[in-house]
């Protein structure tokens, strides 16, 4: 992994730790939330794709990974909102970042699919996985015993593991489809931009999707009233625009690295950065087992680039 992947994806990690703080902090994490959250990350990218001089000249193969890369993105969302529905945000999300870690790494080994990861690679990423793992349980949560956080992720486990698959699934296909990319684009070409078409198309499709599941939840009376609240709030449209510089900086990275599971690996600073301001704006609360769990994290990252 090199130095610039390693810059760009810190840089990444700031900006997606503050559009998932906007959307917990909006209360009103749902299928009309991401709608709007993601035409919002497309309406940032499109100049930069129509820049870039690419958007238009695409082949069908470069197409298809941004399809599938959409495709497992909603599918990562639906998962999302049926985790948050059945348990708590602090324990759903660290068990969706964590799993991707571990799947991404056991996929891309046996498909043979980068370069082979060493034996100190593959341990950082155990500890990373065992870390975001041990953030699930961190008593965030007042009041709850051990065994009601295990009945609660119980509850939501379904959706945790359909989140866990669609961020690995869209973690293999984009960095399919960034290489492709960067190889069609011609010699020279800014690589911001290149992977703005690339973005543009893939957001293009998710955007596409998550409107059409929208009429859907209203028509089910599961959202009623919530669309119309949400375009007066900034929370979905500020996130739309951290996340999409975030993923802009992602996509460039998967350019610099010889195995996507790195770039897996290395989001999960996302915690330990949206823990620190849980802490310091939301007044969360401060514990051992927590502090511990986000030491747990940096001893994996730290392995990992060693």
């Amino acid at each position: 992994m090199t130095l610039t992947a390693f810059i760009l994806i810190f840089a990444s990690l700031l900006l997606h730790s503050l559009w998932h703080f906007l959307c917990k902090s909006s209360g009103k994490s749902s299928m009309s939330f991401f709608a709007l959250f993601s035409t919002s990350i497309l309406l940032v990218i499109l100049p930069m794709g129509l820049m870039s001089g690419l958007l238009f000249k695409l082949p069908l193969d470069i197409l298809q990974y941004a399809f599938l890369g959409a495709f497992c993105g909603v599918f990562c969302d639906v998962g999302l909102m049926m985790a948050y529905r059945n348990c708590d945000i602090s324990m759903a999300y660290p068990m969706a970042r964590a799993l991707p870690v571990f799947f991404t790494m056991l996929v891309t080994s046996l498909f043979h699919w980068g370069k082979a990861l060493s034996v100190w690679s593959v341990a950082g990423m155990i500890i990373i996985f065992a870390g975001c793992m041990c953030m699930a349980f961190t008593d965030s949560c007042d009041g709850m015993s051990l065994m009601e956080k295990l009945k609660s992720i119980r509850k939501g486990l379904i959706g945790i593991l359909i989140a866990a698959a669609g961020t690995t699934g869209y973690t293999v296909a984009d960095g399919f489809g960034i290489k492709k990319i960067m190889d069609f684009a011609p010699e020279g070409s800014n690589a911001l931009l290149t992977a703005a078409a690339y973005s543009t198309c893939r957001e293009s499709f998710a955007s596409a999707m998550l409107w059409l599941i929208v009429p859907c939840c209203l028509c089910c009376g599961k959202e009623k009233g919530l669309l119309k609240n949400l375009v007066r709030s900034y929370h979905p449209f500020a996130a739309g625009v951290a996340a999409g510089l975030a993923y802009l900086l992602v996509l460039v990275a998967m350019d610099h690295v010889n195995n996507v599971s790195f770039v897996q690996a290395f989001r999960q600073l996302s915690l330990p950065v949206g823990a620190l301001l849980g802490f310091i704006i939301l007044k969360e609360k401060v514990s051992i087992l927590r502090l511990t769990a986000l030491a747990v994290i940096m001893l994996g990252l730290i392995i990992s680039v060693i």
